[in-house]
C-alpha cells in the first residue's frame, strides 16, 4: 500500500480541506458557497493553461482530472497551484476511462478490477494536492436488472469508500437525473439510479462514512427540482456543481447536458436552490460545470469571466 503524503496537514497553505471545514463550521451570514470551476465547462484545456484561466478570472477554486494532474507532475503542480493562489477542491478520475475522462461507477468487472488495483495511486495523489474530495457518477441504467445492478453499485461504493478513508478523502457520488444524450456507458434496459432518493438508498445501504452526495443543480432540476431532494436525503451533500437549465423549461425529459446555461441566465429557482443546500447543511464549493458546446465556442477568458459572475449571482455572497 502507497503511504499518505498529506501536506495540507502540515504545511497551512490554502487549500480544498480548508473549505471542507468551513462548509461545515459557516453560518449563514458568513462568507459561504465559494465559487469553483470545474474543467469541462472550458472543453478538457491543457492545465496550465485552465489554471491560468481560472485565476485570471478570480476564481480561488478548481476541480480537476486527477490523470490529468499526474501526468502534468504533482510537485510542478502543486508548485503552480500555489503560484496562482488555486486549490483544488474535487477531483474526478478515481475510476479513469481514459487520460482526461472518468469513468462511471458500473463498469464491467475487467474494468473495474484493474482500476482498483490502482486507485490508491490516484488517491495518493488526491492527498498530495489537499484534494478532499474525490467524485464519482453512478449509471442512471445499466443491463443488470435493477437489484442486481444496485447490489454491485452498493459493494463498489462500499470498496471505493474504504479505499478514500485512508487518504482523509470523502467519495461525493453523484446521480444523472437527464434522460437524453448520454453516454453509451450510462445506457441499459434497467433502471439503477437517477434521482437523489434512490442515490441515497444506494449509500444508506453502504452504510460508510467516507460516502457523501455530489449534488448538480442540472440533474436536480430534470428530476423535479423539489427542495425536499436535497434536506430529505440523510447522506451529507459534500460537493456541489451548478449550471442553469433551458431558458424556456418544455419538457424535462428532452433536457441534454449541452442544453446547460450559465448559471443565472435559465430558468432554475437559484433562490430555492441556494436555502434547500443551507437547510441540508451544506456550505461549501459550487462548481460551474458546462457542457454546452456554444457556449464553450466562446474565448476562455469569456467563458471563465461568465462562470464566476454567474456563480456569484446566483449565491450572493460566494467568496473566491
Amino acid at each position: 500500500m502507497i503511504a499518505s503524503r498529506n501536506p495540507c496537514l502540515a504545511d497551512g497553505t490554502g487549500t480544498g480541506r480548508d473549505v471542507e471545514l468551513r462548509s461545515a463550521t459557516a453560518s449563514a451570514d458568513e462568507e459561504c458557497f465559494p465559487a469553483c470551476l470545474n474543467p469541462a465547462t472550458l472543453s478538457g484545456l491543457p492545465v496550465a493553461e485552465f489554471l491560468d484561466a481560472a485565476r485570471q478570472a478570480g476564481f480561488g477554486l478548481i476541480e480537476m482530472s486527477i490523470q490529468q494532474a499526474r501526468a502534468f507532475g504533482l510537485d510542478r503542480l502543486r508548485e503552480a497551484l500555489q503560484e496562482r493562489r488555486l486549490s483544488v477542491a474535487a477531483a474526478s478520475g478515481i475510476l479513469p476511462a481514459d487520460h482526461i475522462l472518468p469513468a462511471p461507477l458500473l463498469i464491467p468487472e475487467a474494468f473495474y478490477q484493474a482500476a482498483l488495483a490502482s486507485v490508491r495511486e490516484r488517491l495518493d495523489a488526491m492527498s498530495v494536492l489537499c484534494c478532499p474530495v474525490a467524485t464519482i457518477v453512478v449509471n442512471p441504467r445499466s443491463s443488470l436488472p435493477g437489484r442486481d445492478a444496485g447490489d454491485l453499485a452498493v459493494r463498489r461504493l462500499r470498496e471505493l469508500a474504504n479505499a478514500c478513508e485512508e487518504f482523509g478523502l470523502r467519495l461525493a457520488v453523484e446521480a444523472v437525473g437527464v434522460r437524453r444524450g448520454l453516454d453509451a456507458s450510462l445506457g441499459g434496459q434497467f433502471s439503477v439510479c437517477t434521482t437523489p432518493m434512490e442515490l441515497d438508498e444506494l449509500i444508506q445501504r453502504a452504510d460508510h462514512p467516507a460516502l457523501g452526495v455530489l449534488v448538480d443543480s442540472y440533474h436536480w432540476a430534470a428530476t423535479g427540482g423539489m427542495p425536499e431532494q436535497l434536506t430529505g436525503p440523510q447522506a451529507p451533500i459534500v460537493h456541489v456543481q451548478i449550471a442553469d437549465t433551458p431558458r424556456t423549461p418544455g419538457n424535462r425529459t428532452g433536457w441534454t447536458d449541452e442544453m446547460r446555461h450559465y448559471p443565472g441566465t435559465g430558468s432554475l429557482d437559484w433562490p430555492l436552490f441556494r436555502t434547500a443546500l443551507a437547510a441540508a447543511g451544506y456550505l461549501g464549493p459550487v462548481s460551474v460545470e458546462l457542457f454546452n458546446p456554444q457556449l464553450r465556442a466562446a474565448p476562455v477568458a469569456d467563458i471563465a469571466a461568465r462562470s464566476l459572475a454567474g456563480a456569484r449571482a446566483c449565491f450572493p455572497g460566494c467568496g473566491s
